[in-house]
């Protein structure tokens, strides 16, 4: 498996200012990363999450493209919000032509893997029939953006993200109805835990279908009691913590041995969302992340 970084760990110290992209890729490089998967989120101000679009920023591009060839860290992928559950068949044509264009730019990138949302991260749906309702349309779309990569080489998926485009059984779901060879799942192995899947389970389900994948650790606590900053209630009244790899619940060395039966091989990126440094985090996951990759665990 190739081991890389997700952008979006960056997002604190890139808004700050104590990093720019150059350095970013630098510091990723001196890891022995391979990779950097571009979340645009990291990017992105405050409230326009499903309207800023990468190719409208021609110098961030360029620091983009600058950092991978000064650094030989390849760009593996792109993630972008996307929200194609609207009324307004106007703006569900936006969404997907935006979308469209945000793969059109991984492709120039040399970019072959695009994972995109169906819905905004905090959704909860009222109740099922509003799930049901809205799935037809995030089908279609998602479809219609699966067969406009397909000739540039890029393969799209959804996320197990958020609350309400989460658990394995929708995202199988969803694989299902696409129906187009090119399009997978980015497995997160710890958003499981947003809706009370055991992120071990959820992993092994989806395993066969994953096209990229996402490692992280949590902090669980079975109970919500309110602990504070960093600590986020699950559908079903959980409380997780992100931490660095290693240092939390999941069943990190059992979900890699689930991921490569099924015959991963891919890119997979470390997000680090914790409340230590993002730099201690970053750093020391990593290297237990190569552990746990290589399983190596003395």
């Amino acid at each position: 498996m190739k081991a890389g970084f997700s952008s979006f760990c960056f997002k604190p110290l890139l808004l700050e200012g104590s990093m720019d992209v150059p350095a970013m890729f630098r510091w990723i490089a001196e890891q022995g990363a391979t990779h950097l998967e571009i979340a645009t989120l990291t990017f992105t101000p405050k409230g326009r999450d499903s309207a800023w679009e990468l190719t409208d920023e021609p110098e961030l591009l360029a620091a983009l493209v600058a950092g991978a060839q000064e650094t030989g860290v390849e760009i593996s992928g792109i993630c972008i919000p996307a929200d194609f559950t609207s009324e307004d068949a106007d703006e569900r044509a936006a969404q997907l032509a935006r979308a469209k264009r945000a793969v059109d730019t991984c492709a120039r990138l040399g970019a072959r893997y695009f994972r995109h949302d169906v819905t905004e991260w905090a959704r909860k749906e009222a109740d099922y029939a509003e799930f049901e309702a809205l799935f037809p349309r995030i089908a279609e779309l998602s479809q219609a953006l699966a067969d406009h990569a397909a000739p540039l080489g890029v393969t799209t998926s959804v996320e197990n993200h958020g609350f309400f485009m989460n658990g394995s059984e929708r995202v199988l779901r969803l694989i299902a109805a696409v129906d187009r060879p090119n399009f997978g799942a980015t497995i997160d192995v710890g958003n499981f835990l947003c809706v009370d899947e055991e992120a071990l389970i959820g992993t092994r389900r989806l395993a066969s279908a994953a096209s990229f994948v996402h490692l992280k650790d949590f902090h669980v606590r079975r109970n919500a009691i309110g602990r504070g900053p960093g600590w986020l209630r699950t559908q079903f009244g959980q409380e997780i913590c992100g931490s660095v790899i290693g240092y939390g619940d999941l069943p990190l060395v059992d979900i890699v041995a689930a991921l490569r039966a099924a015959g991963y091989d891919g890119y997979v990126s470390l997000e680090f969302e914790g409340n230590e440094p993002v730099l201690f985090g970053c750093e020391t996951g990593f290297r237990n992340m190569g552990r746990i990759l290589a399983e190596r665990f003395a």
